[in-house]
This record gives C-alpha cells, structure tokens and sequence, in this order.
C-alpha cells in the first residue's frame, strides 16, 4: 500500500479505518443495548473493529512512523524515537484510562458516557489524521531533497 499509494495514504488508512468501523458500533450502542440482538450487534462490531484496527496500525501505521525518522539526522532519529516511544506511549495510555475513569466518574458509567466517547474518539481521530497529514509534507519535502541532494553528488562523481 505504501508503495502503491504512498506514505500519506499508509499513514491515514488506520485512522480512517477506525473511523469508518466505528460508525455502526456507536450506532448499535445509541439505538440501545436492551435487547440481546442489540448487545451481541454491538459485541459483534466492536470486536470486528478492534481488529481491523489493529491490523492496520501493524501492517500500516507502524512502518509509516518507522519511515518517518529515515530523513533524520542520528541524533534526531534517537531523540525523536526515545521521547515518541517512551513519552508519548506512556502519556497516551495513562490519558486514555484518566480520561475513561473520569467520564466513568461524571456519568456513572460507560454506557451513558458513550456519547461523550464518541465525540471524543472523533476530536482525537481528526487530530491524529491533520497531524498525519502534516508529517506527510513534512517527510515528502525532506525526501526530496535528500533525493536532490544525492543526485547531484552522482552528477559530479
């Protein structure tokens, strides 16, 4: 995929995967969970979407972020690396239960938090694909030259 369609569609194909697949499962869980049908609707599409998004960030999104450091000087691809492995894991994990703990607290549980959830996984859906997009002009323009750059040492050899 990345080769066919580029490093831009690599690295929005998880985020627009998870968007797409989420549609029905929230739509199951505000038509309601009373029924069993209901449940096992809504079960059936979680499960499905947690696994195709999980699919796509290993066989996508993964190679695209490990793409992204290739333009980088060494310095900046070990301390660019160490603080988006170590911090931004860490901090996205931790903010992600603080989050879910606090709707819990406010709403009293889950379910009826679920459409918080749902516009929050949107807001922060959108900020993963605008800043995905941005890295893509980044790394394209930094492709380029380095490509230039390397052409024009070959041209006086």
């Amino acid at each position: 995929v990345i080769r066919l369609l580029g490093w831009r569609v690599g690295a929005l194909a998880t985020p627009g995967i998870m968007a797409v697949l989420a549609l029905p499962f929230f739509a199951c869980v505000f038509m309601g969970l009373d029924s069993s049908t209901g449940l096992n609707a809504a079960v059936a599409l979680g499960t499905v979407q947690c696994l195709l998004s999980k699919t796509a960030k290993y066989a996508l999104f993964d190679p695209t972020t490990q793409m992204a450091y290739i333009p980088l000087d060494e310095e900046s691809k070990v301390k660019g690396k160490a603080a988006i492995d170590v911090l931004g894991s860490r901090i996205g994990k931790s903010g992600g239960s603080l989050i879910q703990q606090g709707l819990v607290f406010i709403f009293g549980d889950i379910l009826s938090a679920a459409p918080a959830v749902s516009i929050l996984f949107y807001c922060i859906l959108l900020g993963w694909m605008s800043s995905a997009n941005k890295l893509s002009g980044l790394f394209l323009a930094r492709t380029e030259v380095d490509s230039n750059n390397e052409t024009e040492q070959q041209k006086k050899s």
